[in-house]
């Protein structure tokens, strides 16, 4: 499983971060060289960052593995942006 966590540094202090969102992408493929992935991302309301929440899923198909992690992630953000009504949103 791949975690991509996000957080928040106010002033870039460490010791203040906080988390407002994370994605958990799955390999449904048993670690092929071209998988399939689903995935999910969550984001927390954040009302003093006037970030709204939400919790969507989606799934990539045929990713080669040797791309690495962060076109992966990107595929994952633009399944998410091109699924429109498709996503749900809790």
């Amino acid at each position: 499983m791949l975690v991509v966590k996000v957080e928040i540094w106010p002033g870039g202090h460490e010791a203040s971060a906080f988390e407002i969102g994370r994605m958990e992408v799955v390999n449904e493929s048993g670690l092929s060289q071209v998988s399939g992935y689903s995935a999910h991302i969550i984001q927390r309301d954040t009302p003093r960052l006037q970030v709204a929440a939400f919790d969507l899923r989606t799934q990539v198909r045929s990713h080669a593995r040797s791309d690495g992690p962060w076109a992966l992630v990107k595929r994952v953000l633009d399944q998410i942006r091109n699924a429109q009504g498709r996503v749900v949103i809790d």
